[in-house]
């Protein structure tokens, strides 16, 4: 994240990454990588690969929130925008032909649900021992 002392839950930012610093990959532009909100890599031996993006647009615009993400399309990555303005996400995918199919728009209220849901399965398996 650009800004690793904003808050989830109460939590910095800097508490839930899993990587220091963003990997440099071969396929895209490092100081663009490095602005996008939140990336998921998957490791393969050392080299990291981007798995999802995420880009949460609430206030600077899903325009500039793909223009970060498009720094991934060379890569098989999960694209997407949380916001809650899905008809100017269409519009501004109108424009992106290239983009259009891998961009997904999702909800902010989709994001909390889907955390909570997340939780309760991580503590189930927990109490369970899976």
């Amino acid at each position: 994240s650009p800004n690793r002392a904003k808050k989830f839950n109460n939590v910095p930012l800097s508490e839930l990454t899993t990587l220091d610093k963003c990997p440099d990959l071969q396929f895209a532009n490092h100081d663009s990588l490095r602005n996008i909100d939140v990336i998921w890599f998957r490791e393969t031996g050392k080299q990291f690969y981007p798995h999802s993006a995420f880009e949460v647009e609430l206030s600077t615009g899903i325009w500039s929130g793909v223009g970060r993400l498009a720094a991934l399309r060379e890569y098989t990555t999960n694209l997407f925008v949380v916001s809650n303005e899905h008809k100017r996400f269409e519009q501004v995918m109108q424009s992106q032909p290239e983009l259009h199919s891998r961009v997904k728009n999702v909800a902010t209220d989709h994001v909390g649900v889907l955390y909570s849901a997340e939780t309760r399965l991580r503590d189930l398996r927990r109490e369970i021992g899976i």
